[in-house]
């Protein structure tokens, strides 16, 4: 088995790159979406109101995840109490489900989509891993278009995120998604065959 981790700053494309690679036969593993499924739970929920109250829930008790964003970008020290909650638990769960696929016999590719992989330094997480770039004015267009936020929304989430040049000291392969999507889906195809053949 080889892991494959897959980095990046929100609206980078990474998210592209790791569906190219299911494609071509991975096994994906989305650090997102488990870090959703895991604020569903009660502990994990329970933890984030104790941090930071009543107002980053909705009226069923579920958290809030846009009040949530909205209050973690725009202070750096409630961003690093979330994120002190919230990484251990998905890292937790990346590694519990790798072990799962090396037990069950499995020795494919499996792919880590997670924003955060090399933010800090290097990860043990992957075997390689692979960092898509874009240019700032870029990401924030995509984040307007995609999610409904605001430019200043927008510009907040890319100046809360390690710059791209300190995480490619961390990275294997950097893959610039500059141009179309074509251009990119075939950059990551041929960057596949020199990882996994």
């Amino acid at each position: 088995m080889i892991v494959i981790g897959v980095a990046g700053g929100i609206a980078s494309g990474k998210s592209t790159v790791a569906r190219v690679f299911e494609e071509l036969g991975a096994r994906v593993l989305d650090a997102d979406a488990i870090g959703h499924d895991l604020l569903r739970t009660d502990r994990l929920r329970g933890r984030i109101r104790e941090a930071f109250g009543e107002d980053v829930l909705t009226p069923e008790g579920d958290v809030d995840r846009r009040a949530l964003g909205r209050l973690v970008f725009g202070d750096e020290q409630a961003r690093q109490r979330l994120n002190r909650l919230v990484r251990p638990a998905i890292r937790g769960e990346i590694r519990r489900r790798i072990a799962g696929m090396r037990g069950e016999g499995y020795d494919g590719a499996v792919v880590v989509d997670a924003p955060l992989l090399v933010d800090t330094g290097p990860t043990d997480l992957a075997d390689r891993v692979v960092l898509v770039t874009a240019p700032a004015t870029t990401r924030k267009e995509r984040i307007i278009r995609r999610s409904g936020l605001s430019e200043e929304e927008a510009e907040q989430r890319i100046a809360a995120q390690v710059p791209d040049e300190k995480q490619a000291r961390w990275a294997d392969y950097v893959l610039e998604n500059s141009g179309t999507q074509d251009e990119l889906t075939a950059e990551a195809e041929a960057l596949w065959k020199r990882i996994v053949t």
